[in-house]
């Protein structure tokens, strides 16, 4: 059983307190505190066919979404996949300890999407909490990753509605 429903209706903040990033064939709304950080995946910069975007506040408070895609041809979602990007977050040289949820499949608007819970501590010993998500969306003919970390929360129940805040907003198109 899924620990995320895709069905549950979303709380999103109110329009003067929200934003909406919208390019590249999807989009996801974010609170106006934070900013936008864009990178390229397979060139230098993002572009249609792949890339990095990232809603992040990062002072005292880490809360970050990001989303990467990669155009390709229909994809049958693997846990290698989703194992790739959970590991460049271990491989973070200012990570000492990183934990792993069980693996949870779940579909998003009719998509199958795998994701996975986990916890870091870094080298000042600050502790940081999210879930990281694949899918594959037919309309675009993307695969994305879906991540939130968050320094802010430590109970599993909240870091999941986290997710989900930026999972129900969140739109391929």
């Amino acid at each position: 059983m899924s620990l995320i429903d895709c069905s549950k209706e979303i709380e999103t903040p109110t329009p003067s307190e929200s934003r909406t990033f919208s390019k590249y064939g999807f989009s996801f709304t974010y609170s106006e505190d934070f900013r936008i950080w864009e990178t390229g995946m397979l060139e230098e910069k993002a572009n249609d066919n792949s890339g990095l975007v990232q809603a992040l506040v990062e002072n005292e408070e880490v809360k970050i979404f990001q989303v990467g895609w990669i155009k390709s041809l229909p994809y049958d979602l693997e846990e290698d996949f989703l194992e790739y990007f959970l590991k460049l977050i271990e491989k973070d040289e200012e990570m000492v300890s990183f934990e792993r949820g069980q693996l949870e499949e779940t579909t998003k608007a009719g998509h199958k999407m795998l994701y996975q819970y986990y916890a870091t501590i870094d080298t000042e010993g600050n502790r940081a909490y999210g879930i990281v998500g694949i899918l594959y969306c037919d309309r675009s003919q993307k695969i994305f990753t879906l991540m939130t970390m968050n320094n802010t929360i430590s109970a599993r129940q909240d870091v999941l509605e986290d997710f989900q805040h930026y999972l129900g907003s969140f739109a391929c198109h």
